[in-house]
């Protein structure tokens, strides 16, 4: 009898101990990234740019952001290209063609606010975020909670800095201060079809953004009309469809190709 109480007492005793110890590990924070999702196979669709691929699973196609890097921003509409985002772009095309492709998500966010999925890119089991920064066309950024990979991105960053790979070859390239990359600002005059007036194109190297008539005239002499991208309805006070022009200029509707 006295040996069954002496072994209830030392499973119980040993039921404590487990107990106490699950608790110290509730109690302990749990790291931002631990584990990645099981991989899932997709196929391969486009190339937006450097760090941002379209895919489609068997059911939909969609847009990949890569986890961990910034490559150059590609050319569009309204802005101009930045160093090395052609290259970029051909680079990872070119290496994803014709490979067996697999995502994996790091931790529970699996989307940005543009409804990308924020992902690892894998091609052949290779790491893609890790080949675009090894190679100089890509940085280690936007690190958020998803930190996986983040010593090997950045050994690799910093082997590429060293050998001044492609994007680390221009001195002030790449932001240390911040996110992204440094492209400075053209001193080239402006092109319109009808010198002396308000111009409805976009300057390439211009801020998007202008906050008041001196900076408009600093890089549109004559002003703006309402399709340029960087009208304000604070540059067009007389309500005219053009901002900052020059007095006695008015609105015509060929100044909407000038």
């Amino acid at each position: 009898m006295i040996e069954q109480i002496n072994k209830g007492g030392k499973k119980m005793k040993s039921f404590k101990v487990l107990i106490t110890i699950l608790l110290l590990l509730l109690l302990i924070p749990a790291p931002q990234s631990y584990a990645l999702s099981k991989k899932t196979a997709v196929s391969y669709v486009s190339t937006i740019d450097g760090d941002t691929v379209r895919v489609k699973n068997s059911r939909t196609s969609f847009t990949l952001r890569l986890l961990l890097i910034d490559a150059p921003e590609i050319a569009t509409s309204s802005k101009v290209g930045q160093p090395y985002s052609k290259e970029a772009k051909a680079y990872l095309t070119k290496y994803l063609q014709g490979k067996k492709l697999t995502i994996a998500y790091d931790n529970a966010i699996k989307k940005d606010k543009n409804g990308r999925h924020l992902v690892y890119l894998y091609a052949d089991n290779v790491l893609v975020n890790n080949v675009m920064v090894k190679n100089g066309y890509a940085r280690v950024g936007y690190i958020m909670s998803q930190k996986y990979y983040l010593n090997t991105l950045k050994k690799s960053e910093s082997d590429a800095k060293a050998q001044k790979l492609r994007i680390w070859s221009k001195a002030g390239y790449v932001n240390t201060k911040g996110e992204g990359f440094v492209t400075p600002t053209s001193t080239a005059k402006p092109a319109t079809s009808k010198a002396g007036y308000p111009t409805s194109k976009y300057r390439n190297g211009a801020p998007k953004y202008l906050k008041n008539c001196t900076e408009v005239k600093k890089y549109y002499p004559y002003g703006i009309t309402v399709h340029h991208v960087s009208y304000l309805t604070k540059h067009d006070r007389d309500n005219d469809k053009l901002g900052c022009e020059a007095t006695g200029i008015k609105y015509e509707s060929w100044m909407k190709y000038n």
